[in-house]
C-alpha cells in the first residue's frame, strides 16, 4: 500500500491520530470536561473572542449544540458572553483570564504527557514525526482556510 495515495495514507493515518489525543487527554488528570468544551475553548484561544454563529461553524455543529457548550463553560467561569464592539446589538464569546490560565496549564500538561511518550521512540522515529509536522499544520491551514471561504 503507497501513502503517497491520500485515501491509502487516509486509512493509515486517521485512526492514529485520536487515539493519540486521547490518550494523552486521558492521562492529563484535573479536567473533568468534555470533549466539545474542551475543543471551544481551543478555538476561543487559538482565534479569540467571536459570535455564536461563526464559533458553531469552527466547530462544526448546529448553533443550540455550541450555545449548549458555550452555557456550561460560562458556568464553570472560564468563559463569558460579552458585546460585541463592533455591532452592540450582538454578543462575543470568549475566555476568562480564569479560562485563559486554565488552557496554558491543561496545554502544558498535555505537552509534557505527550513528551513523555515521545521519548520511548527512537532518534529516527521523533525525527520523522517532527518532519510530518509542517504538512499536518497545512492541512489544518487548508481546511481553515475553506471554513473561512463558506
Amino acid at each position: 500500500m503507497s501513502t503517497s495515495e491520500p485515501l491509502d495514507l487516509s486509512l493509515q493515518l486517521r485512526p492514529l491520530l485520536p487515539r493519540l489525543y486521547h490518550l494523552v487527554r486521558r492521562r492529563s488528570p484535573g479536567w473533568d470536561m468534555t470533549t466539545a468544551q474542551s475543543s471551544v475553548m481551543t478555538t476561543l484561544i487559538d482565534r479569540g473572542a467571536m459570535r455564536m454563529g461563526t464559533l458553531a461553524a469552527l466547530e462544526g455543529v448546529r448553533l443550540p449544540t455550541a450555545t449548549s457548550v458555550v452555557n456550561g463553560l460560562i458556568k464553570l467561569g472560564l468563559v463569558e458572553r460579552r458585546a460585541d464592539p463592533d455591532d452592540r446589538r450582538a454578543v462575543v464569546v470568549d475566555l476568562t483570564a480564569v479560562g485563559r490560565a486554565q488552557v496554558r496549564e491543561l496545554v502544558e500538561e498535555r505537552n509534557q504527557q505527550f513528551a513523555r511518550l515521545l521519548t520511548g521512540l527512537g532518534e529516527s522515529d521523533r525525527k520523522l514525526l517532527e518532519a510530518a509536522v509542517p504538512a499536518m499544520s497545512r492541512l489544518l491551514d487548508l481546511q481553515a482556510e475553506t471554513e473561512e471561504r463558506h
